[in-house]
């Protein structure tokens, strides 16, 4: 009969535990990053949309127009913007509230509460603060709730 010993070697193997962490920083970092960018973009278009509901209220279409990118501009045409902020207006009212509803794909959509009604209004912004999308909707029955 042969008796067999073998003697087990514990190592000091770190660089598991190493990698394992590191993972978790990377992860942490991708996730605070992500983070303020994400607050950074509700910033810009809260401050966006505040400027329009400004200039909506006085009714000041050519602030409106200029808060437009170039490309919303010739789409829109000022004389278009004239007439939708004004009709808008003297059918809903003035713009008492916004609040944020959803963000999907960088528009952003509003429960935009004017004098006589709630609308969504969806929008987006270019990385200079410009409108490049903004449309009005009623709200369905079940997002007022």
């Amino acid at each position: 009969m042969t008796l067999k010993i073998s003697v087990v070697h514990k190592t000091d193997n770190h660089y598991p535990k190493f990698y394992n962490i590191m993972k978790y920083i990377t992860l942490l970092l991708i996730c605070f990053t992500t983070q303020f960018i994400l607050a950074q973009d509700a910033d810009s278009y809260a401050k966006t949309m505040a400027t329009f509901q400004t200039h909506y209220n006085t009714q000041n279409v050519d602030a409106i127009f200029d808060m437009y990118t170039t490309d919303l501009q010739a789409e829109m045409t000022k004389e278009g913007v004239t007439g939708f902020v004004k009709g808008c207006f003297g059918r809903f009212g003035r713009l008492k509230s916004m609040t944020p509803m959803k963000t999907e794909e960088n528009v952003y959509s509003y429960n935009a509460g004017f004098e006589k009604s709630n609308l969504e209004i969806q929008v987006q912004i270019n990385k200079e603060g410009k409108i490049s999308t903004i449309q009005f909707h009623p709200i369905p029955a079940s997002a007022e709730e």
